[in-house]
């Protein structure tokens, strides 16, 4: 342990002397530093935080009054004790008025002094303590600030005092809006959550599992993994939102039982087919042979465009791949993806694919396959969702270097809400199948990840009820940009 200082001031020489073996022989762990001037005093001062000082009133020069206030200036949380003659009674008490901790007259009563001093130095002692205290406090607080869990702590009587900057950002919640306030004002239905936080008696890894809980917050819903630590002033809380993985669970819960339904359809297809030719061939003419062949065919080939969605869907998240840069001329390309969507779509005579084109469209700097891609996905989509048939229009123009792709439909439409989602994995406007229209829910995610690397931008403008829009823009191949 570090000793305490003492600072005498006298310009007394015997005084000087006497006081410092006086301490020595009563005191352990003190260092004594003397000065016969207050200009002396005021040098070491500046220079050492002492723990004590003690001063005559009356010196030739700086006074100890004087001397009394360069100390409050320059040192004002060190306790000083001042020396004064006999009956000076009013010089001690403007000593008293000016901050000196105490005053002893003379002649000095030695027991006394070193009470006073004693106490003196048991204040700095303290005074020291907390401030140290308070430095910890503020370090730890510039470490909450900047760490990625909300923390926040509340005292005993359940008032927030403490709110970290993440948990403002998770949250939503300002600190002047929390700070001051109890929790169960600041965080809605904080009474019914309190109790199923658990609180751990003392801090450590692993001393307690966070509870994962739900919190509405302006009609928002978000979950969030919460612990707490009891200490001698109150509880900190520290949480992190664990709202997008939920739904990201949700999602992946989702697209496990829609693809187990893609799956499972025409693989029973498959399967019953291939049953009826093996069990029934000789009983079946050629005609019901062909058809039970092409459905095979059919369902085979929409289990493989199901699997190259969730390959394709998985190289676009890991960025493996790569893609092809090339001049593509697109008013064919729209019109190659338009016959062999209406192909497919063979027996429904109420729905026609039309191509509209501007002229001189210039051609496209990019990977012609992948746009094919995308067109198919966007043209195919307009179909699904028009089940009452009708036209699905591509049209095609260029302006300002950029090239323009919009697939419109007259079908269901998107609701407003649902507009910002739909381009997400597994996210499909109709999971329930209320129009029939089934799917993985990655295409129009594929299409967004796709036409986002090839330097375009892809979006929707829809009703509900109304039809769908779908827009891509995309850069021209620049040896064809007007200068």
């Amino acid at each position: 342990m570090n000793p305490q200082r003492i600072l005498i001031v006298d310009d007394d020489p015997a005084l000087l002397e006497a006081l410092p073996a006086a301490i020595e022989l009563r005191m352990d762990g003190i260092e004594i530093e003397t000065a016969e001037t207050a200009d002396a005093a005021l040098e070491r001062i500046r220079i050492v935080d002492h723990d004590a000082i003690v001063t005559d009133i009356k010196m030739p020069g700086m006074d100890g009054l004087a001397l009394l206030a360069e100390i409050k200036r320059l040192r004002p949380r060190t306790p000083t004790l001042l020396i004064t003659g006999h009956g000076e009674h009013d010089l001690a008490i403007q000593a008293l008025r000016g901050g000196a901790y105490d005053y002893v007259a003379k002649p000095i009563d030695r027991d006394y002094f070193l009470a006073s001093l004693a106490r003196a130095l048991q204040v700095r002692q303290l005074d020291r303590q907390v401030e140290e205290q308070r430095a910890a406090l503020e370090r730890h607080a510039r470490v909450l600030e900047h760490v990625d869990d909300g923390v926040f702590l509340v005292d005993d009587a359940e008032v927030i005092q403490h709110w970290n900057l993440a948990a403002e950002a998770i949250l939503g919640i300002p600190r002047q809006a929390a700070l001051g306030r109890s929790a169960g004002e600041t965080l809605p239905n904080w009474d019914a959550i309190a109790p199923l936080v658990p609180v751990a008696k003392t801090p450590g890894p692993g001393s307690q599992q966070a509870a994962t809980v739900p919190l509405e917050l302006d009609e928002r819903e978000l979950w969030l993994s919460i612990s707490g630590v009891e200490f001698a002033d109150g509880t900190v809380y520290a949480f992190r939102s664990l709202t997008e993985e939920r739904a990201l669970d949700e999602l992946k819960g989702e697209f496990v039982a829609t693809v187990s339904h893609e799956l499972r359809t025409p693989l029973a297809a498959i399967y019953g087919s291939a049953q009826t030719l093996r069990e029934r061939r000789h009983e079946l003419d050629d005609a019901s042979q062909q058809r039970l062949l092409e459905v095979i065919v059919q369902e085979s080939e929409r289990l493989t465009r199901v699997a190259s969605d969730i390959l394709l869907a998985g190289r676009l998240d890991t960025g493996g791949l790569k893609l092809a840069a090339e001049e593509v001329d697109i008013v064919p390309l729209a019109r190659e993806v338009a016959d062999e969507v209406g192909t497919s779509q063979r027996g429904n005579g109420e729905l026609s694919i039309e191509v509209v084109a501007s002229t001189a469209v210039a051609p496209f700097a990019g990977d012609r396959d992948r746009l094919r891609q995308v067109l198919i996905n966007l043209v195919e989509n307009a179909v699904k969702y028009s089940p009452s048939g009708g036209k699905v229009e591509i049209r095609v123009e260029s302006d300002n270097g950029r090239l323009r792709l919009a697939v419109q439909d007259r079908g269901v439409g998107i609701a407003q809400g649902e507009q910002r989602r739909i381009f997400g994995k597994f996210y499909r406007v109709d999971p329930n199948q209320t129009h029939g229209v089934g799917g993985t829910g990655l295409g129009l995610y594929i299409c967004r990840e796709l036409v986002r690397r090839m330097d375009g931008r892809i979006w929707v403008d829809s009703r509900e009820g109304h039809g769908s829009t779908f827009f891509v823009e995309l850069p021209a191949a620049r040896s064809t940009v007007a200068v």
